[in-house]
């Protein structure tokens, strides 16, 4: 799992072990850097202990998460992964952890099915099977809905891949990753019936500053606060609170979440241009007397 807000061209190569004392293993190359185990020239020059090498059949991820007004576009420039040894990769708009999604398939606007895209390619066969979207240059490009997107693989014997990834201005953001840094976050619905959802993958502080949801006595469309083992609060959230109505003037209404996943739940009828301001910080020791939902972690 290798997570990254950084734009650039990224590869990545495996090479099967050896007869030696030595074993050629997976190698990172990043933005402006190489892999300590590989030469200038990309030839393996280290070893590499076989313990920490992931098992045939695992499934790796590069998960990018960028700013939460941007979306996120991946270019695959080249794919060596070989379909026949089990081999396989694939783009995910959002992300996924143990089978579950963020954003999650009932808050998404595309169904699940459009939103992963797989793809492998033979060594000796060129590139992998021209489908819809495939550039005449056998580049394919992938664009997410949110500033949140997966690059999967699974690499049994030998491959490598090559892409670059490119942030851009989304001018109506919904569904955000939070990447704890923002000072604060919006959730907006823009006049449509959509759900958006603010998630963080740690225990965290939320405190809603502003909010201008619906009307106080119809419950329909309303800001749930809350915590979840899994990535999709939309099946599972422990809820803290359910709250609706505007605010006048600001709330600071504070609630510590300690669960592996924070998520601030804006639903909406469409009836309405729906809004909250919110703030989410990492929760610290201080914050443990204070837990308004505490979740098995």
């Amino acid at each position: 799992m290798h997570v990254t807000s950084e734009e650039g061209e990224f590869s990545f190569v495996k090479l099967p072990p050896v007869r030696s004392t030595s074993k050629h293993g997976a190698h990172w190359m990043s933005p402006g850097e190489l892999s300590p185990e590989l030469g200038a020239d990309g030839a393996a020059n280290g070893s590499l202990d076989p313990d920490t090498e992931p098992d045939a059949a695992t499934v790796c991820g590069v998960y990018f998460v960028a700013d939460p007004d941007q979306t996120i576009e991946v270019t695959m420039k080249q794919v060596n992964v070989e379909c026949r040894t089990g081999g396989l990769m694939a783009f995910v708009d959002g992300w996924e952890l143990n089978g579950q999604y963020f954003p999650g398939e009932r808050d998404h606007e595309k169904p699940l099915e459009l939103r992963v895209q797989e793809f492998c390619a033979e060594q000796t066969g060129g590139p992998w099977p021209a489908k819809t979207g495939a550039a005449a240059s056998n580049v394919w490009v992938f664009r997410s809905s949110q500033n949140a997107a997966l690059v999967q693989y699974r690499i049994p014997e030998r491959g490598s891949f090559v892409l670059s990834a490119r942030f851009h201005h989304n001018p109506k953001p919904c569904n955000v990753m939070a990447e704890g840094l923002a000072p604060y976050y919006m959730l907006r619905n823009y006049g449509q019936r959509r759900n958006c959802t603010l998630t963080a993958l740690f225990p965290a502080v939320v405190s809603v500053i502003a909010l201008e949801v619906g009307e106080i006595n119809e419950s329909v469309r309303y800001l749930e606060i809350g915590g979840s083992v899994g990535l999709d609060p939309s099946y599972q959230l422990t809820r803290a609170s359910t709250i609706c109505g505007r605010s006048r003037g600001r709330m600071d209404l504070d609630q510590t979440i300690l669960c592996g996943t924070t998520s601030v739940r804006l639903i909406s009828s469409g009836r309405y241009n729906n809004q909250a301001m919110v703030t989410m910080r990492m929760a610290d020791e201080s914050d443990l007397r204070l837990a308004t939902v505490i979740c098995e972690m």
